[in-house]
């Protein structure tokens, strides 16, 4: 049986302060599940962001950058 492709939507709201230790966080789970073979290495974890009035749009873009799980 083919393990599952998950796809996490993370909404984020003025999430400067917390979005990069909350995307570290993330992709280490999806690690191991992906390692574990509990789901696809399709997988993805997509950051939406919500009107922030800070930097979280640009922590999103650096994200994406740093980890090809993330969109």
């Amino acid at each position: 049986m083919k393990a599952p492709v998950l796809y996490l939507v993370v909404p984020c709201y003025n999430e400067q302060e917390v979005l990069t230790d909350t995307a570290e966080k993330l992709a280490h789970k999806l690690t191991q599940l992906i390692d574990a073979g509990k789901i696809s290495e399709r997988s993805r974890i997509a950051f939406v962001n919500d009107g922030s009035r800070d930097g979280t749009w640009g922590l999103i873009c650096q994200c994406t950058r740093q980890n090809p799980h993330f969109s």
